[in-house]
């Protein structure tokens, strides 16, 4: 009953903010078509743009310990009120529901004594994840005071920022204050920024990144230096300073081949239908999470990830490693690797196109139709989008470049489609043709 209650009172919260606005545009966990991939092809797309214009680009992930259990109820409560305009007896529900809770530990079979709880929003709730971005969302305007680029994820936020080589001293100033200010806003709300664990990392071409090592890249908060990484993992992306993606593909390869030997010793006992199902679950969900970031990427840097694809299929069928992999992937109806990476694109643009996606996601592309320029001509009654200018070819791989280019390759017959399983349906049958 209680998390009956609870998902009525969250459907109705999220109704209330979504329907205001009260909420901030990059604030991306627990909200309705928002999502960790929308925010990494975000930052990848400015990080590949900055780059593609010759600026170098500064990543700052903060780090906050133990977010979820430190949050204070008076304060929280005071923050429904006051900004989100939460009051009467629905303010009053809210403090009966965190008020008189107890937790108790279980170590080594023994049970301790119930301990009172007065902080932190209840573990495994279906309302506190909610309640927590409500309760840091006033962060967002110390990021916008800076004019810095930000995203949120619940107690995940990172911070970027571009400029030219000569405007590096500056940058590194504006973050350091930026994140001393706030580390002074997380004290004020009861919260911890860990400064020892927040990793900045810097990206560009590497003939800046090599200019720029000639320089001091650090950035000092308080009496903490924090050191530049050449990878940093955001979201479950890993991010080397050049965005060649060589690290992040290493990975993923390497954790699936680990997922496919564990499988391999169950197949016999679970069957062929089962051992499908865990190579879902455990390798192919892999291979396509955030592989947006992909787009553009030389096929010999893909290529480790289709092996992925082969070996599983190879799993699932009982085939050698002598035998054909191609008749196998139609049989299971995978498609391969590249045209993954096009499903996912054509995905994201379709949910831009028919608005159920972020407001950051939809300000990366603009539709031909939209454009001033063209009123009364051909071109303004199409769904195709307009691909940005770019110096190089590496600033094709952002997705404002690479999102319209592969939604412009699709028939308008599977462009003009508003249902979403619909399309996902009709784009994977026009891909697997495509393969065949």
């Amino acid at each position: 009953m209680s998390k009956l209650v609870e998902r009525v009172v969250a459907a109705r919260f999220s109704q209330h903010v979504e329907s205001n606005k009260l909420l901030p545009q990059r604030q991306s966990a627990y909200r309705r078509f928002h999502s960790t991939e929308a925010v990494i092809a975000a930052v990848h797309n400015d990080l590949i743009r900055a780059a593609d214009a010759d600026r170098v680009s500064a990543l700052v992930l903060l780090d906050l310990s133990s977010a979820f259990d430190t949050v204070d109820h008076q304060i929280l409560l005071s923050v429904l009120n006051q900004r989100y305009g939460v009051d009467g007896a629905a303010l009053s529900w809210f403090q009966s529901y965190l008020s008189d809770r107890f937790q108790t530990f279980v170590f080594n079979s023994r049970r301790s004594p119930a301990f009172h709880v007065d902080c932190g929003v209840p573990q495994g709730s279906v309302l506190g994840p909610l309640e927590f971005i409500a309760y840091t969302e006033h962060v967002t305007d110390i990021f916008d005071r800076y004019s810095l680029h930000h995203h949120l994820f619940a107690d995940d936020k990172q911070v970027y920022a571009s400029a030219d080589l000569d405007g590096v001293v500056e940058m590194r100033s504006r973050l350091g204050d930026l994140i001393t200010e706030v580390g002074s806003w997380c004290s004020s709300r009861r919260l911890q920024l860990n400064q020892s664990k927040t990793e900045l990392a810097w990206f560009g071409k590497p003939s800046r990144l090599d200019r720029l090592r000639h320089q001091d890249i650090t950035v000092t908060v308080g009496t903490v230096t924090i050191q530049p990484s050449a990878v940093v993992r955001d979201l479950g992306v890993l991010l080397d300073s050049e965005l060649s993606m060589k690290r992040h593909v290493a990975k993923v390869t390497s954790t699936c081949f680990y997922q496919l030997r564990r499988l391999r010793q169950i197949r016999r006992l679970v069957g062929p239908e089962l051992t499908a199902q865990l190579v879902h679950a455990f390798v192919l969900s892999r291979l396509d999470y955030g592989n947006s970031v992909l787009a553009g990427l030389p096929r010999s840097t893909v290529e480790p990830l289709q092996r992925v694809q082969n070996a599983a299929a190879r799993l699932i069928l009982h085939l050698g490693m002598r035998d054909h992999v191609t008749p196998a992937l139609r049989q299971l109806h995978w498609l391969p690797v590249h045209l993954r990476l096009k499903h996912k694109l054509c995905t994201m643009m379709h949910s831009i196109h028919t608005g159920q996606c972020p407001a950051y996601l939809a300000d990366m592309v603009h539709s031909v139709a939209d454009s001033s320029t063209r009123p009364g001509l051909r071109s303004a009654d199409t769904t195709d989008y307009r691909k940005p200018r770019c110096s190089t070819n590496f600033g094709q791989r952002a997705f404002a470049y690479a999102g319209p280019l592969a939604w412009n390759d699709l028939p308008p017959s599977i462009r003009d489609i508003s249902d979403r399983t619909l399309f996902r349906k009709r784009l994977k049958t026009f891909l697997f043709n495509i393969a065949a």
